[in-house]
């Protein structure tokens, strides 16, 4: 191996343990819910696609998340992130998640609209995060997130 290859393979690792800290990160403030720290991981034109709506832009995943994932997300729940797959192309990166969600109950939430069909949180749900994400100023950001669940206990009647 040249070191124009070994640089480029370095290169590589460096930027996937980069992208895997600012996972961690946008996790830790969904968490704490520290809503602005978390709209700080995105790039300003980057597309949030939830349950609860699709959104684009820094000022649109704001307010999605103030006002929207707030409702179930208030600081009670314990999230994790694992098995990550990063694929990194240059200044891009593509990345899948397993989430886990763990909430403390009893816990009443109201959601609008609806993903469970009581008005109890889950004990706990899994979903993948689908990612893509963007090198700027020299440093990484998520352009792309797509959340979808996969599975939830207890289960909803009719799941």
């Amino acid at each position: 191996m040249n070191p124009e290859e070994m640089e480029n393979r370095l290169r590589i690792l460096e930027d996937i343990e980069a992208i895997k800290q600012l996972q961690v990160r946008y996790v830790n403030y969904l968490t704490t819910i520290a809503w602005d720290d978390l709209v700080d991981c995105f790039t300003a034109d980057a597309v949030v696609d939830l349950s609860v709506g699709k959104v684009r832009g820094k000022a649109a995943i704001e307010d999605l998340f103030k006002k929207k994932i707030a409702v179930t997300h208030v600081g009670l729940e314990g999230n994790f992130v694992v098995h990550p797959i990063i694929s990194v192309k240059g200044n891009k990166a593509t990345g899948s998640w397993l989430l886990y969600t763990h909430f403390s109950l009893p816990h009443k939430i109201q959601r609008d609209p609806s993903p469970t069909a009581d008005e109890d949180a889950p004990d706990w749900m899994q979903g993948f995060y689908e990612m893509e994400y963007a090198r700027e100023n020299g440093g990484w950001k998520i352009s792309r997130l797509r959340w979808t669940r996969r599975l939830r206990s207890p289960r909803p009647p009719g799941e």
